[in-house]
């Protein structure tokens, strides 16, 4: 837990059960998860309780959304150096349609995209579907 702990004291968030649950959860699997998949592994807590502590997560750096273009967002670990005003997520994410894991490609350049005069760049995503190496093996 001491891990966990620097984590959230480091990101300046209050250590309750739940958080030192999902985060260490999150840094022993080092895959991504919804909020529904969440719910069964912990059946004890209350999905809002797990929802708002995602979005804790999220808004702090510890935690990036990826929209696969379903209607379940998935959670991915960020990067340390993530901050809440700063997010290292800006990658392509690659999309199982065998085991439906989604994979972080971080080391893959999303290419720049020139936008007409008068618009404004919020966010970017990219999802690739194809077979992970899992499963053609």
């Amino acid at each position: 837990m001491k891990e966990i702990d620097k984590i959230l004291e480091k990101k300046v968030i209050r250590i309750t059960p739940t958080r030192q649950l999902l985060l260490g959860y999150f840094l022993r699997n080092q895959k991504t998860f919804g909020l529904q998949e969440l719910e069964k592994v912990f059946p004890k807590s209350d999905r809002i309780t797990i929802y708002r502590t995602l979005k804790t997560f999220e808004e702090n750096g510890i935690i990036h959304s990826i929209d696969n273009g379903t209607s379940e967002v998935k959670y991915a670990l960020c990067k340390e150096r993530c901050s809440p005003s700063y997010h290292i997520d800006q990658h392509p994410h690659f999309h199982c349609v065998n085991c439906s894991q989604i994979i972080c490609l971080e080391n893959v350049s999303i290419p720049s995209v020139e936008l007409p005069e008068g618009y404004t760049l919020i966010n970017i995503s990219m999802i690739m579907k194809g077979t992970c190496k899992n499963c053609q093996a």
